[in-house]
């Protein structure tokens, strides 16, 4: 019986654990899993009892500080088998900006999204509508009238997110 508890919350804390890195940005969940040998390991033991984790595979984190009318990153790509990607925006300024996600060779535009003024945006692309090709992205801000000052978070999984 005692086995079998300490089995029961050890299964509980890796799935917590798997659910805090499913939706915290990147940076705070490596920072909090710094002393975590191996999320390989954690989603081996989880698929052994039969959850299926998000394997997090390519990220960006994008901090816009208001600078630029229309800033460029390009430092975001997708692996062959991780087409799930989730997009996080928020507007700390005082105008509307538009945030397109588009691959570098094939222009497919797999994110199209204007965040208001204090709001945000949460989409995700589960390789459909249109499917998500493994590559270079180039992620593009398009400020309007103002300078566009906010977070753009991306990170791309092997499993599909909620809806």
């Amino acid at each position: 019986m005692k086995k079998e508890f300490s089995k029961l919350v050890a299964s509980a804390t890796i799935l917590s654990s798997a659910l805090l890195i499913s939706v915290a940005p990147a940076s705070a969940a490596t920072a909090l899993f710094a002393g975590v040998s191996s999320s390989v390991s954690s989603n081996d033991s989880l698929k052994s009892i039969g959850i299926s984790p998000y394997e997090i595979k390519d990220t960006l984190t994008w901090y816009l500080d208001g600078s630029k009318t229309d800033p460029k990153n390009t430092n975001f790509s997708v692996t062959g088998g991780y087409g799930n990607v989730k997009l996080f925006a928020k507007n700390t300024g005082t105008h509307s900006f538009r945030i397109e996600v588009k691959h570098d060779y094939k222009n497919t535009v797999i994110f199209d999204q204007t965040v208001e003024p204090g709001g945000t945006v949460d989409p995700i692309n589960n390789n459909n509508n249109p499917a998500v090709p493994a590559g270079s992205y180039t992620v593009q801000i398009y400020g309007g009238q103002g300078y566009p000052k906010g977070e753009v978070f991306l990170k791309s999984s092997d499993t599909p997110w909620p809806n």
